[in-house]
């Protein structure tokens, strides 16, 4: 058997757009919207046969807080738009000290900007907005490549139904939530080979439709005879989505045994729940040291879903790639460290990523330019139009820069 088969391929284009995001999950559905709604001509791929992902598809309904555990509200625009979405056709509420602007403080530190949501009708939810905000959608088509000319992607390769096909873009958003088109296009990228065996399903029993989410611990030992997992190795896939079936029937099993004998496994998820995988090393990362510094190219604030009081100010810079002059990263592939992946990668921060790649994405189309020479100022303010909270001068203008950020605001001047 030869060790390497050479292939010649023909792939036809299909089609031509604006703006093409990769990934259907909450940022990608994101990105996909604010560029629509530019007027842009803009397409959606996705692998699954829903938008989504982890979300709705992973069984991970909570939406996490869009505030900063001390009653200030730090993410606004499509991530809020969204949140509100996830309630449109099914149960669940919001605290009522959220539901209208000004509501009282008090309760506010008390109570986080949050809510649990059922996938089904977020998922139905989502799809709708896109559809009438006119992004195209490409269904069970997985992406397969980009194809550049020096530092520009000409466009991407997919494979669906109708084979191998090519979509030429003048703009790219990766919201795989695995860096894939970053990857594919010579970005550097960072991988982690430390993702934990976990499953989240809904149960039926005496006590009706329960929710669960089991894993191994996420921070230190993991029990004797479990494993890792890296996020960009095909086996590795493979065996956790078989590895975190094994789990939930173990739960389901002990619960039978403990608490309800007639208890089953009700739906389990139909997209694979790694937390973190691989990310783009773009042209900064954001560390969890720099809560409270306000970044001149700061796209959007988020605040610490872990915990109450740290909020960040993310910059676009951590969202461009570096080779590729027409390339966004969006949601929880983003250049960051991996201290700040874990605050970043959750719904509520990749939607609004995703929101700032879309819009910016856009913006680069219709002014001609690079996406890491677009004028962030002219970002900035359409993103405030668009109701995202890009900065909080009670909480930034009272924190002073170390000689650090006050190099990097140097050299952006410059």
């Amino acid at each position: 058997m030869p060790s390497v088969w050479k292939e010649s391929l023909e792939t036809p284009v299909v089609d031509a757009y604006d703006v093409c995001v990769v990934g259907g999950g909450v940022a990608g559905a994101a990105a996909a919207l604010a560029a629509a709604r530019r007027g842009v001509r803009t397409c959606l791929i996705e692998k699954e046969y829903a938008l989504g992902g982890l979300a709705t598809l992973g069984l991970v309904v909570i939406y996490l807080p869009l505030c900063d555990g001390r009653g200030r509200q730090v993410i606004g625009g499509i991530s809020e738009e969204f949140l509100k979405l996830s309630l449109k056709y099914g149960p669940g509420d919001l605290p009522a000290c959220w539901r209208e602007p000004g509501g009282d403080p008090a309760q506010r530190r008390a109570s986080r900007y949050q809510t649990r949501f059922e996938a089904a009708p977020f998922m139905i939810a989502l799809e709708e907005a896109l559809i009438q905000t006119g992004v195209t959608l490409f269904y069970d088509s997985r992406f397969c490549g980009a194809v550049r000319t020096g530092e520009h992607i000409d466009g991407v390769i997919i494979e669906n139904k109708s084979g191998r096909l090519g979509i030429a873009a003048r703009a790219v958003v990766d919201a795989t939530g695995d860096a894939d088109v970053c990857f594919a296009a010579s970005e550097d990228t960072v991988s982690d080979p430390t993702n934990v065996c976990t499953g989240w399903y809904f149960s039926q029993g005496r006590d009706g439709v329960r929710l669960h989410g089991v894993s191994d611990p996420i921070r230190g030992d993991i029990p004797k005879g479990h494993r890792f997992y890296a996020g960009d190795r095909h086996d590795d896939v493979t065996q956790h989505a078989i590895d975190g079936r094994r789990m939930i029937m173990d739960d389901v099993m002990r619960r039978r045994r403990e608490e309800d004998g007639g208890l089953f496994p009700l739906i389990i998820p139909s997209y694979d729940g790694m937390r973190m995988t691989r990310r783009l090393r773009g042209r900064y990362e954001l560390d969890e040291s720099e809560a409270f510094v306000n970044f001149p190219d700061g796209i959007g604030l988020t605040g610490d879903w872990r915990k109450s009081g740290p909020v960040f100010c993310v910059p676009w810079r951590c969202l461009c790639g570096v080779k590729n002059d027409n390339l966004a990263a969006a949601g929880r592939c983003i250049s960051v460290t991996r201290d700040m992946w874990d605050i970043t990668r959750v719904i509520p921060t990749a939607t609004m990523t995703g929101h700032a790649a879309g819009l910016g994405a856009a913006l680069s189309v219709i002014q001609g330019v690079a996406l890491r020479d677009l004028d962030t100022d002219t970002l900035r303010a359409a993103l405030k139009r668009d109701g995202a909270i890009i900065e909080n001068h009670d909480l930034f203008t009272c924190r002073g820069e170390n000689e650090h950020h006050k190099a990097i605001r140097g050299q952006m001047e410059n």
